[in-house]
């Protein structure tokens, strides 16, 4: 059943004012970390806001100067106030260039680990796609860098986004291989010479910790059954023999 959110009309008003808020840091910054609900409920805004300024911005075609496009593009009134000189001038100067071809889909969600403390909030990364950040490529190198150091085979969901990373760019395993050189160096301080008196406790419990991939090795390897922790069994056939069903005792015979 479709459901309709009814909110007050101040609570309407603050929702709309944090779908701006959220809209204006992350083409500025092209990458936030929030919680996943806040996250699915901004993207479409955002998806339809540069939608609009993209598809605005590539028609006007007889003024070159970025000041006067950010006076005519009428999507730009969709910021608030403060937002509208960086935020628009970004998406004309860089984001027309890179999405030259694409008319959607200009952000995504990367799932993180809940966040510290007693909500437990699922987190995730909004960013801009083809960004020059690479989100998506150093979470992944920080993964595989963990547990290459834990000596701990890739479960089937990291070589799966492992080989997405590496099979559209050009020497893509290369440099994957350098970005996991590069995590082992920066966030495990892995080959990095350092005083042998100083022990870093949250690094030596980060890699203390192994991750429960049970649902991914073993039996289930290569098969990315994901919701399956454990052995099922088959579903029976219709050439099985069906089991028989004894009467009922309270029924009466005829």
């Amino acid at each position: 059943m479709v459901t309709i959110n009814h909110f007050n009309k101040d609570v309407a008003t603050h929702k709309k004012m944090i779908y701006k808020n959220l809209c204006a840091n992350v083409i500025r910054n092209e990458n936030i970390i929030t919680t996943q609900a806040k996250a699915r409920q901004a993207q479409p805004h955002i998806e339809r806001f540069l939608g609009k300024a993209l598809a605005e911005s590539k028609n006007i075609t007889n003024s070159t100067n970025p000041a006067e496009k950010l006076l005519k593009i009428k999507a730009f009134g969709y910021l608030q106030p403060p937002d509208k000189q960086d935020v628009g001038l970004k998406v004309i100067r860089e984001l027309t260039n890179r999405y030259k071809n694409r008319d959607h889909g200009f952000t995504r969600i990367i799932k993180l680990e809940p966040r510290l403390g007693e909500d437990k909030a699922p987190m995730c990364v909004l960013e801009l796609v083809d960004s020059k950040y690479e989100i998506k490529l150093w979470f992944t190198a920080k993964a595989v860098a963990k547990l290459e150091l834990q000596n701990i085979p890739l479960d089937d969901i990291t070589e799966l986004n492992v080989k997405k990373l590496t099979s559209s760019r050009p020497d893509g395993e290369q440099v994957f291989r350098d970005a996991v050189e590069t995590c082992k160096k920066e966030f495990f301080k892995h080959g990095v010479e350092t005083e042998e008196d100083v022990v870093d406790e949250k690094l030596k419990k980060s890699l203390e910790s192994l991750p429960n991939m049970e649902r991914h090795t073993g039996e289930l390897k290569g098969k990315l059954l994901v919701s399956k922790k454990y052995k099922t069994k088959p579903r029976r056939t219709p050439t099985q023999q069906e089991s028989v069903i004894p009467p009922s005792p309270f029924l009466k015979s005829a």
